[in-house]
């Protein structure tokens, strides 16, 4: 507990900074923290930029009026073409952006029965054309192979020089299959004869190379075996032995591959151990550096959260809920809220309220990439606040009562206290990030250290992916809440 009061502080010194600057109702502001008004202007900011970023997201999944040639599924960074050039797909992106897709698709009798039939097929129409792009790809030769880390969105190879291979990429696609498989088999619908057979070839490959130490890492700057690789990886062979079992019948071979898969399962998890580092108290980001630059002298990075929240970490020990987790996220806010400006300002105006916010949050402390260059020095990254906003919620997840339909969490009324506490130090930081949101829903990559404005790539499919991802988690927690 006391690493996880660690964690809270933030949502404290955020709070005393507020009520210090002068709110016009402290007692609205304290209900505001602590997740207990439905109706805040937080709350409408959060549903309306879902929406937006649902809207955008689409919008950057071809087929595109503007570009012929992009082949239907293609999924591409970015519409920012110049300055810079985020025009393409990257497999990484393309999966992690569909997963979020797939999982707008009712999940439940109840969800079927209250969507929206068109959106419904839209998505579905989304998903069968990835799945033939999928197909494209995976058929082209280069040097690469399967971890060659971005293509032209009308799926020819990049030649030009990148940091390569990224084999998170493959192990991100498979779990975005699996998750469209899974989703019509549920629902006893025809599933695309080359949906397992691709899966199947990613996982193979994530099987014979996820111990190599030359790959690329997220930020695709260094060499190295890093966590959320390995994460990634763990999860996609874990997930696609199950697949694999459930398709013995119809799949050649496919117990022999499973039980591949959930050896090297088991051979990653002894990996994965090794990146809590308890001489710095947090998990690092990169062990055995082979390459790339060497200026991440701390290996402290955002990279590890996004592991833990899309990847397989708690056989390891490192999950969401564990002491390693929380002290190393509790680290992360610590050492970016002095590095940017726009930390200095603790609270924003949300519908005419005044709300106190969470510290902006970038890739690693030593980072130069400003979005454009490496002139001006790092950035604070929407996507990474963002992920600490769903990390406090899925966080708080583990602290809601017991309850029937859920059956997560602890029976005590304490914890129930301490699951809206999360809430509200998640609302911090969904707070930041509707402040450097432009009015219409604009999401960059970047937002300037100094003044917050928009910087990097325009429309970064990534940004709208995690807000999504961590409203979702958020109206999660708070239903589990109100059960």
């Amino acid at each position: 507990m006391k690493t996880c009061l660690l964690l809270l502080l933030p949502l404290l010194t955020a709070a005393a900074r507020t009520f210090a600057l002068g709110s016009p109702d402290p007692s609205r502001g304290r209900q505001h923290i602590f997740g207990t008004s439905a109706t805040t202007g937080l709350d409408r900011w959060i549903e309306q930029q879902t929406k937006v970023s649902q809207q955008r997201i689409l919008r950057n999944i071809a087929p595109f009026a503007d570009d012929p040639s992009a082949l239907p599924g293609a999924v591409c960074a970015s519409p920012s073409r110049w300055h810079p050039d985020y025009y393409y797909v990257w497999t990484r992106d393309a999966a992690l952006t569909m997963s979020e897709v797939i999982a707008w698709l009712p999940q439940t009798r109840e969800e079927e029965n209250a969507s929206n039939a068109t959106f419904v097929r839209q998505i579905e129409q989304t998903a069968d054309a990835y799945v033939q792009f999928t197909q494209t790809v995976q058929g082209k030769t280069s040097k690469y192979g399967l971890g060659e880390a971005k293509f032209f969105v009308d799926g020819s190879v990049f030649t030009g020089s990148w940091c390569n291979a990224q084999p998170d990429g493959p192990a991100a696609r498979a779990l975005a299959l699996i998750e469209y498989v899974r989703y019509r088999r549920n629902r006893n619908r025809p599933i695309d004869p080359l949906a397992v057979p691709l899966i199947r070839t990613d996982l193979n490959y994530v099987a014979r190379v996820w111990r190599q130490n030359t790959h690329c890492d997220v930020w695709e700057e260094s060499r190295g075996l890093h966590f959320y690789t390995l994460a990634m990886q763990r999860r996609a062979l874990h997930e696609g032995a199950q697949l694999m079992r459930g398709n013995s019948e119809t799949e050649t071979d496919a117990d022999a591959d499973a039980d591949a898969y959930e050896q090297a399962v088991l051979r990653i998890d002894t990996q994965l151990a090794r990146f809590w580092d308890a001489q710095r108290g947090y998990v690092v980001a990169t062990l055995e550096h082979s390459g790339g630059i060497r200026s991440k002298r701390s290996n402290l990075d955002a990279q590890v959260l996004l592991a833990a929240l899309r990847g397989d970490t708690d056989s390891a020990g490192l999950g969401i809920a564990s002491h390693a987790m929380m002290a190393t996220v509790a680290t992360l806010v610590r050492r970016f809220e002095p590095l940017y400006g726009v930390n200095r300002v603790a609270a924003t105006d949300i519908g005419g309220a005044v709300v106190p916010m969470g510290a902006a949050v970038g890739r690693y402390p030593e980072d130069i990439y400003d979005g454009v260059g490496t002139t001006h020095g790092g950035n604070p990254w929407s996507l990474a606040t963002s992920a600490v906003a769903e990390y406090h919620y899925r966080l708080a997840m583990h602290y809601v009562p017991r309850h029937a339909e859920s059956g997560v969490g602890s029976s005590s009324s304490s914890s129930g206290d301490m699951a809206r506490y999360l809430l509200g130090a998640g609302d911090l930081y969904m707070a930041r990030i509707a402040r450097h949101t432009a009015a219409d829903g604009t999401m960059y990559e970047q937002w300037t250290a100094r003044t917050g404005f928009g910087r990097g790539a325009v429309d970064l499919t990534w940004s709208y992916v995690a807000h999504s991802s961590a409203a979702r988690a958020r109206a999660r927690l708070v239903a589990a809440l109100a059960a």
